[in-house]
């Protein structure tokens, strides 16, 4: 039963990491950089939007395309899975290593170690899967009219 629970859980969680959510930094001429997910664009705005929580809701930033100096862009959805990835790789390495001990005689890392062992292995498997994900794309827009801006920033999405 323990793990058709854990199975369903991962599905489930692999599955909302498909939304294809596109994170923005934007840069302005008050060399103020805006960070939130992409919402729409079009050739005179684009709009961003923050991510929403229990308290806060989200909110809405409009930026004309004549004050954008700037623009990168990273895949949410690409970093999400590799977070995922590294975070199943470092419970596989925890398994082949306390495996690895109990098939040479030794007690395994079970037991009090386990409450040990286990953070530290999904931990580092999570981050290593965020670091290698994490990458953020630039996009040369300075001196661009706003329609070619428009066009280069939707010409980096990447349509499933």
């Amino acid at each position: 039963m323990k793990k058709l629970v854990c199975i369903i859980f991962t599905v489930l969680i692999y599955f909302g990491c498909f939304a294809q959510r596109y994170q923005v930094w934007v840069g302005t001429p008050e060399n103020n950089r805006t960070k939130g997910n992409y919402g729409f664009s079009n050739d005179s705005i684009l709009m961003l939007y923050s991510n929403p929580s229990l308290l806060f809701p989200s909110t809405d930033k409009y930026f004309s395309w004549d004050d954008v100096n700037s623009l990168k862009i990273r895949n949410n959805s690409k970093n999400q899975v590799g977070q995922l990835v590294g975070a199943g790789a470092g419970i596989l390495a925890w398994v082949l290593i306390d495996k690895s001990i109990k098939d040479s005689g030794g007690w395994g890392l079970g037991g009090i170690y386990t409450t040990i062992t286990i953070p530290v292995f999904v931990g580092t498997g999570t981050l290593i899967g965020h670091l290698a994900t994490n990458r953020k794309k630039k996009i040369p827009v300075y001196g661009l009219n706003s329609q070619t801006k428009n066009e280069q920033l939707k010409s980096n999405f990447k349509k499933k």
